[in-house]
């Protein structure tokens, strides 16, 4: 009775030993492979229009008003943020232009409202026209839009050191990036016809 209950034992522990095994060697659930690079989870709701009326402009035109040289009645009168608060509020802006840089970079994002036409015809071209020449040259408006993103960066600095000669210098070269983009997407003809 003991050798038969002996053979019972060892067939169990047996049993549980290769459920075990089994239970190790069991494939895991599948786990979920990461998008190609064509998916992204971005998800673009305003145009590059809309994104440069809406969030860029009025916020970089904060960053260039707040350092400036107003005449009046032949007076000259300088204007700078004069308290922490006030530069706590341009260096907002510059960030809000600074991020926005990588609006313009997620793919996607029309280049204009549905049906919408050039804002300055024969001047600015028509948003399909500044779509082709977006996607015939993607690194140069990749470039471009970190170009301005790489601008805002002594703009920075000179808020955060509270100096108000190196922000309007740091103005001057964000405005002159952003021109260049201009140039060659928004209204390359018109430059053209100005040479």
């Amino acid at each position: 009775m003991t050798h038969l209950r002996l053979r019972y034992t060892a067939a169990a522990v047996v049993l549980v030993a290769v459920s075990l095994v089994a239970g190790c060697s069991a494939p895991t659930p599948e786990q979920p492979q990461p998008a190609d690079n064509t998916d992204t989870p971005y998800r673009p709701v305003a145009s590059i229009r809309e994104v440069m009326t809406s969030v860029i402009d009025p916020s970089v035109d904060q960053v260039w008003d707040s350092v400036k040289t107003v005449i009046d009645d032949g007076k000259m009168t300088d204007h700078a943020p004069a308290t922490d608060e006030q530069w706590a509020e341009v260096r907002r802006h510059a960030l809000i232009v600074s991020e926005a840089a990588n609006l313009l970079l997620m793919p996607g994002r029309p280049v204009a409202p549905p049906g919408a036409a050039s804002m300055a015809p024969g001047v600015e071209l028509p948003p399909e026209e500044i779509r082709k020449l977006i996607d015939g040259n993607q690194e140069a408006w990749n470039s471009y839009a970190q170009a301005l993103q790489d601008s805002v960066t002594p703009a920075l600095a000179a808020i955060d050191a509270k100096d108000p000669q190196a922000l309007l210098a740091a103005g001057e070269d964000i405005d002159m990036r952003c021109e260049n983009c201009h140039q060659v997407f928004w209204f390359p003809q018109a430059v053209a016809s100005a040479r």
